[in-house]
């Protein structure tokens, strides 16, 4: 059975790889058909494209491939993913995806027996594009090892999530691959990350010490990032950077619920992308946007946050730890 949120995963799986400039079209395609005509316009286009590649990514789905050599999208081997859950073992269907798919899933089921099940949800209401959680839960990993044999695709007995956090380098980890080089400031439009607000403003005098600027190329508009020390300047993934300014203030953003096994990130500064991807797969459900008005107990100058759901606390405390964060310990009042 065909369903409109899994239909562009379904293109990506049919074409395994395709030029970002074919995602964009694809997506561009999609969102004109099924969201516009609600919608009234295009007006978000741009950044809802944004989020699904996130989520996209985060869920296991695809790879991104943004580099110098050419922006590409893979889609992932289809595989079972373990969740780290109590109880009964828990798997999700994450990577590639056709019509087909969750029925074979669903038929791999019955054969092992009746005991095995299978439960199909819906993803964030805001993210159209991103394909419905399967998820199968059985007696014994060992059930989910046949499952997966059966339909030929890849099952570890480690949970993905622990497996990510392991294999995933810290913070200083990060750094020391870095090039320092002393060169003089870039004739581009520039921003600079401010650590208060959460976001890159205006740059406000010349910044000496570590700052985290943000320029545009007019002619590529692609943005790039630079962390500098003083005179000395690396080229440096966003989303570490946002990282490397806060933990050298002392800043911690990192809010975890210990009731509600629940994380949220301010989404201005989104989490490097194993991370991201170690907490989705906790769940298997992609983060969920709540405007900062929502949660007036969380005192952040940010507009909103990304809500990670069945978060065990040693997974939460690993990555504010790898990520040189101390993690605020606070109750969020929300439900999914």
């Amino acid at each position: 059975m065909s369903r409109d949120s899994d239909q562009l995963l379904y293109v990506i799986s049919a074409k395994k790889e395709m030029p970002w400039v074919s995602f964009k079209e694809v997506f561009n395609y999609l969102y004109t058909l099924k969201v516009a005509p609600a919608a009234g316009d295009l007006n978000g286009i741009n950044y809802k494209r944004f989020q699904t590649v996130r989520a996209l990514d985060a869920l296991g789905h695809c790879d991104f491939d943004f580099s110098e050599e050419g922006n590409k999208v893979y889609a992932a081997p289809p595989v079972l993913v373990r969740l780290p859950c109590a109880g009964f073992p828990q798997a999700i269907l994450a990577g590639a995806r056709s019509p087909q798919s969750i029925h074979k899933l669903s038929e791999a089921c019955k054969v092992i027996g009746s005991h095995i099940n299978l439960h199909v949800s819906e993803q964030p209401n805001e993210l159209v594009f991103v394909p419905v959680r399967v998820a199968v839960q059985a007696e014994s990993t060992e059930e989910l090892v046949m499952l997966a044999d059966s339909l030929g695709i890849s099952f570890d007995k480690q949970p993905g999530a622990w497996s990510l956090l392991h294999f995933a380098a810290s913070l200083d980890d990060y750094l020391a691959t870095r090039q320092w080089v002393a060169r003089p400031e870039l004739n581009l439009k520039r921003k600079d990350f401010d650590s208060t607000s959460l976001q890159f403003r205006e740059p406000q005098n010349a910044a000496t010490g570590i700052r985290l600027s943000k320029y545009t190329n007019p002619v590529r508009n692609v943005p790039v990032q630079f962390l500098w020390k003083d005179s000395l300047c690396t080229q440096i993934d966003g989303d570490w950077g946002r990282y490397v300014v806060l933990k050298l203030t002392g800043l911690s953003v990192l809010v975890y619920d210990e009731r509600r096994f629940t994380m949220a990130v301010p989404a201005s500064v989104p989490l490097p992308r194993l991370f991201e991807r170690a907490l989705v797969l906790c769940s298997g459900y992609a983060a969920t946007f709540v405007p900062t008005k929502s949660m007036p107990r969380l005192n952040q100058k940010t507009s909103g946050f990304n809500l990670f759901r069945d978060i065990p606390p040693q997974i939460a405390e690993m990555t504010a730890a790898r990520l040189g964060q101390s993690l605020l310990l606070q109750s969020l009042d929300i439900n999914f």
